[in-house]
């Protein structure tokens, strides 16, 4: 004789026993129902969802042509390699030290070179004599140098910013306006004015 339960178990939770157990033959379907009399309509409902439900082994995997797999597997490959991958940051290696050391080097302001760096000034606008002076001081190649300056501007990621407006990339500026707005000395102005006839 079945004694009684001391608590009235509800239906989400028999059920999800009930679709746990390993077997969901008649034989364990009819010792819930004895149990949980209450549940059997639920019960004999989850029973048939549960019997006719495919299992995994039953499923078939869709046949798919090898041209097919060869050519998603070629765009993998070249998603991997990533042609367009960013051009090496030669700024990344300095410290701040240093860049303020660069940045005297090359007789300009500490704000001029953030453009630079940042690729706020337009690289067709920059001066190949001052991209040449520029690679020599950073240890790099022209090529590279130009090619970094060439990329999309960048926002600097270390820096904070305090405001209800989400921080963006502004829009790039000429040479000649980034002499102007760049708390440059006169001197320094007409050093990199120079630098471009």
């Amino acid at each position: 004789m079945n004694t009684p339960k001391p608590f009235a178990a509800d239906e989400e939770f028999v059920l999800m026993a009930f679709s746990m157990e390993p077997n969901h033959g008649r034989e364990t379907l009819e010792r819930y129902i004895r149990e949980y009399p209450q549940h059997t309509t639920a019960l004999i409902d989850c029973s048939i969802d549960l019997v006719h439900e495919p299992s995994v082994d039953d499923v078939q995997a869709p046949e798919v042509p090898d041209s097919a797999v060869d050519k998603a597997w070629q765009r993998f490959e070249r998603t991997i390699q990533q042609p367009d991958a960013e051009v090496a940051n030669t700024f990344a290696k300095l410290s701040t030290s240093s860049f303020k050391s660069l940045a005297r080097s090359l007789d300009v302001s500490n704000l001029f070179l953030m453009r630079v760096r940042d690729r706020a000034i337009r690289a067709s606008t920059i001066p190949v004599r001052f991209t040449e002076k520029l690679a020599s001081k950073l240890g790099t190649t022209v090529q590279a140098m130009g090619a970094y300056l060439q990329a999309p501007p960048r926002m600097v990621s270390g820096q904070a910013f305090r405001s209800s407006v989400k921080p963006s990339v502004g829009e790039q500026i000429t040479f000649d306006q980034a002499v102007q707005t760049s708390q440059l000395t006169p001197e320094q102005q007409a050093t990199l004015k120079s630098l471009s006839d």
